[in-house]
């Protein structure tokens, strides 16, 4: 099959974003509950409506905002709430170090793609820093051509001078924020963006609602990262406490489900070097 261009979700396609997150936001609550002497239900529902505000659970920074942390240090500059809160932020980060890593094969998979001149498209509704940071810490962020995001800016940090590692500048490009999964025109703009076709790119993601419906409805090829579907349950059900998602975004992501009952991916893969074949690449491992 002849295609030019992957077109790539993040989140649970790449790497377990569900397991790293929620060990990581537990680490950071937890030295947050001894910091602040405050219980772990009243900070779960303090984030969440900070999360709500922002319309995105990616904010660790969040914590600066935390009614309780305000009542602790009423008089401390955002600089100084981020010194006493710093244990917290370790905390973290420590965990995000140790559980967040590529799926099996993907390193090798993307190089190889890289290699025989498929171009690599990165698509996330992650925050622009944070989906550039993941990539770097990854190793892999040098294999992309293009990583694209909803809105937001390229550094949105409350201490940019903090990153240490900044995007190229041709690197980031943000979509505006009505274009949003599943809507077919996110893939079709990212096709004429980069001068693709439709017909000549191929879209991988782990969502059957958002990511494989979205493609097909776009008339564009999708394989369907089953692996990104399992995870522990229990880990998805405590970030749902804090997440942004509203109860109209929870009646609508109902709805998407109903519809796309019925939506058959082109491929289905298991690991995802098993993409490499549909570009009459071999697939190392089946070796």
């Amino acid at each position: 099959m002849s295609r030019q261009a992957v077109i790539t979700d993040l989140d649970n396609t790449l790497y377990d974003w569900v397991t790293f997150f929620a060990h990581a936001f537990d680490a950071m609550l937890t030295e947050l509950t001894r910091i602040l002497s405050v219980e772990r239900r009243v900070l779960i529902a303090e984030f969440k409506e900070i999360h709500q505000r922002y319309g995105s659970t990616e904010t660790p920074w969040a914590a600066l905002e935390l009614p309780s942390a305000r009542m602790m240090f009423p008089n401390a500059t955002p600089a100084e709430m981020a010194q006493y809160l710093d244990p917290a932020f370790k905390a973290f980060s420590a965990e995000r170090k140790r559980h967040l890593v590529l799926y099996d094969g993907v390193a090798s998979s993307l190089e190889e793609l890289a290699n025989n001149g498929i171009a690599l498209i990165g698509h996330t509704e992650a925050l622009p820093i944070n989906a550039f940071y993941r990539l770097t810490l990854l190793g892999v962020v040098h294999l992309f051509k293009r990583l694209y995001t909803v809105g937001g800016r390229t550094i949105d940090h409350p201490f940019p001078d903090r990153i240490r590692t900044l995007p190229p500048e041709d690197l980031i490009r943000t979509l505006p924020p009505s274009e949003r999964k599943p809507n077919p025109e996110v893939l079709l703009d990212i096709c004429r963006f980069e001068g693709q076709p439709p017909d000549q790119c191929l879209y991988v993601g782990d969502s059957l609602t958002r990511d494989v419906a979205m493609a097909k409805r776009a008339g564009i090829k999708v394989a369907w990262a089953q692996y990104g579907t399992r995870y522990d349950p229990a880990l998805w059900n405590s970030i749902v406490q804090v997440t942004h998602w509203t109860s109209d975004d929870v009646a609508r992501e109902a709805k998407l489900k109903e519809s796309s009952r019925n939506v058959k991916p082109d491929f289905i893969i298991n690991r995802f070097d098993e993409l490499l074949p549909v570009f009459g690449l071999s697939n190392v491992a089946a070796h």
